[in-house]
């Protein structure tokens, strides 16, 4: 009932509401939620507290977090490109109003359409993904039932999906979404929609689910609002680390150690790479500040990311997403039927040489071991993320070695098998 009360407070009818959940029972079987009884229970982290984890490693995880390679399957981004690329040939041939509307939004949001549209395959495949859940009923089910960390957020957006519903931006039975509650052509929160929604055909209404223009212009309202800087114009680039110990290393990674680009190129030695998909035809200023992004450490492809780059982790919390985003973009402008132009340095496979198992568990525990050993200084979470390649290197410069911040078996052996190190889980 209190979240009846907040959410006629909030301006939902109160006729709407009631009909709503007269019907409408928790879905047990979604990522993240615990039913008592269910299929996935409260207790679905007993075996998370039975191995001594702590409870910030307990969590749905997405592969953008586990091993970063296999977020780019080569398939996929090339059929990305070559499919944004025939949208922009079919607008212009058939339906040039649509064309035009989407370059005024990159005129009016200083984003160039190419990002817009590859951040929309990503995320529908250009609207061609089956949306199989109900956005009221996956935000009310995690506001109920899920992680305790999220339930807050899930209660803000599950008021705000009702008000969607209630003035009748969309209908209970059209409002499908992901599992988490993003809806429409680029997924968007129910929240932003409220807050960010742009008209971007001005036909009157905001239609992020069947009008390009729509989702287009929400997007790009909400990327700026979030700090995109026109002026910058690009994401980044894909570069080259030096090969020799001179300059900089992985541990660099991360927007805290930013520099200008012309100390990068000129004092720490990183060469941009070769390959017209690398910079997507922009050209950095070399007074403008960048830091690196490695996903892979040193063993898989090198960016150099400006401000723009943050902000597009904004919208999905993950350096592959982002990578992935910036890099369809920009061989939506590069690539060809006759060939690709993809990344200049491979990600790593698994093999003999890197036989580390990515698991939540396992990366949990290998964070555990790096904080009491002074290498980190954040909270252990399970996800293959910045602080923990970081801590990765400077534990393998401590040994005097060549660092490449990627986890192996055998660091996982001398840190957590042999080290025998974990804290003592909260409760």
């Amino acid at each position: 009932q209190t979240l009846r009360v907040e959410a006629i407070a909030a301006g939902v009818k109160p006729d709407v509401y009631d009909r709503i959940y007269a019907g409408l029972s928790p879905d047990c079987k979604q990522p993240g939620v615990y039913c008592s009884g269910g299929s996935q229970t409260s207790d679905a982290f007993a075996s998370f507290r039975a191995k001594g984890l702590p409870e910030s490693c307990f969590k749905v995880t997405q592969r953008e977090f586990l091993r970063p390679g296999e977020y780019f399957p080569e398939n996929s981004m090339r059929s990305l490109a070559l499919r944004g690329q025939g949208l922009l040939k079919g607008w212009k041939a058939t339906k040039p109003e649509i064309l035009q509307a989407v370059l005024k939004i990159e005129a009016k949001y200083q984003i160039d359409h190419k990002l817009l549209l590859a951040l929309w395959g990503r995320e529908t495949n250009y609207g061609q993904f089956a949306l199989t859940n109900n956005a009221v009923r996956a935000l009310s089910s995690m506001a109920y039932a899920g992680a305790p960390a999220r339930r807050e957020w899930a209660r803000k957006q599950s008021i705000a999906a009702l008000k969607m519903v209630s003035g009748g931006y969309v209908s209970m039975e059209e409002f499908k979404s992901s599992y988490a509650g993003a809806t429409g052509l680029t997924q968007i929160l129910p929240a932003e929609y409220l807050e960010r929604g742009v008209d971007g055909d001005g036909d009157g209404r905001i239609d992020i689910w069947e009008s390009v223009p729509d989702a287009l212009a929400t997007t790009a309202n909400i990327l700026q609002n979030e700090g995109w800087q026109g002026a910058q114009k690009t994401w980044g680039q894909e570069v080259r680390l030096p090969k020799s110990g001179a300059g900089a290393d992985c541990t660099l990674e991360g927007r805290p150690n930013r520099r200008t680009i012309r100390e990068w190129t000129e004092t720490e030695g990183i060469a941009k790479a070769k390959g017209s998909a690398s910079s997507g035809g922009y050209a950095f200023d070399p007074q403008n500040p960048g830091y690196l992004v490695l996903p892979a450490g040193a063993r898989g492809p090198a960016f150099l990311a400006t401000d723009n780059f943050e902000v597009l982790r904004r919208y999905n919390t993950s350096d592959v997403y982002a990578v992935f985003i910036g890099l369809t973009a920009n061989r939506i402008g590069c690539e060809t039927e006759k060939g690709a132009c993809a990344f200049e340095r491979a990600w790593p496979v698994k093999s003999a040489a890197d036989d580390f198992e990515f698991s939540v568990e396992n990366l949990c525990r290998l964070q555990i071991s790096l904080k009491a050993r002074g290498f980190s200084d954040t909270t252990p979470d399970g996800l293959f993320g910045r602080a923990t390649r970081v801590a990765i290197g400077k534990y393998q410069k401590s040994l005097q070695k060549k660092p490449d911040c990627y986890p192996t078996k055998a660091i996982y052996r001398e840190l957590v098998e042999e080290g025998s190190v974990i804290e003592t889980p909260r409760r």
